[in-house]
């Protein structure tokens, strides 16, 4: 009995010892693959996040629409970019990196706003149709796309492209919504004419006459009126919040 308890005691030492040592084992091995699924997890966000452009009111903006409103602005005539075209110009010259700039930053500005209009458009009950999303989208290739360019017309009508043109229509929808009652009077009509008598003339250059200007004057002045009334609404959307 004597000699079975001191071999059974001789061999705890060397249980314990191997005990320790697989809890070791395992603590590590836990811990390795702890760290694994947590860069994982944090793996998978920052890759998501390689398009991401910035927040506005707490919605991903993709460096896909920025880039999009970039190329749309040199078409827009009331852009301060209209027809610079700096995707043809030298990317390491100065004047094309500071217009390259001022075009982003003026295509993130629209964009905050386009966004805060879908949001009321949203609120008030106005959709926009996915057949007019299509058409829009047709319109929109036309634009920008040479014919017979089978790449780029398939990549203005990605999928991205989409819903960045989906924005601009349910933005655009608010705008009318908003402007559709809006008139111009006779007064404001004189006043118009006033201001604007200098560029009035006829082919020949002759000076045209209030009666003379009346159609053109009609249609100006509205589109005027509609257009002040749209920038004073985005002035106020303009202070919504943008996070990088």
């Amino acid at each position: 009995m004597l000699a079975k308890d001191r071999t059974d005691s001789s061999r705890k030492p060397t249980v314990q010892a191997r005990f320790r040592a697989r809890l070791t084992t395992f603590i590590v091995v836990a811990s390795l693959l702890l760290v694994a699924l947590v860069a994982a997890i944090v793996a998978v966000p920052i890759v998501r996040s390689r398009n991401l452009a910035f927040y506005a009111n707490g919605k991903l903006v993709a460096e896909e629409h920025v880039l999009a409103m970039v190329v749309g602005l040199s078409f827009d005539a009331t852009s301060d970019y209209y027809k610079a075209r700096v995707d043809l110009a030298d990317p390491s010259h100065p004047e094309t990196q500071y217009l390259a700039s001022g075009l982003k930053t003026e295509a993130i500005q629209r964009l905050i706003i386009m966004h805060a209009q879908s949001d009321e458009a949203l609120r008030l009950g106005i959709v926009v149709s996915p057949s007019a999303v299509d058409t829009a989208v047709e319109a929109y290739v036309n634009d920008h796309a040479t014919p017979g360019d089978t790449p780029e017309t398939e990549r203005l009508r990605s999928l991205a492209r989409r819903s960045c043109i989906q924005l601009w229509a349910a933005s655009k929808a608010y705008e009318e919504s908003l402007t559709k009652d809006t008139a111009v009077s006779s007064d404001e009509l004189r006043e118009c004419f006033v201001r604007w008598v200098w560029n009035l003339v006829d082919a020949a250059g002759r000076q045209l006459t209030f009666e003379q200007a009346s159609a053109r004057l009609a249609k100006d002045a509205l589109a005027n009126k509609k257009f002040q009334l749209i920038l004073e609404t985005g002035h106020s959307f303009s202070g919504r919040r943008a996070v990088w």
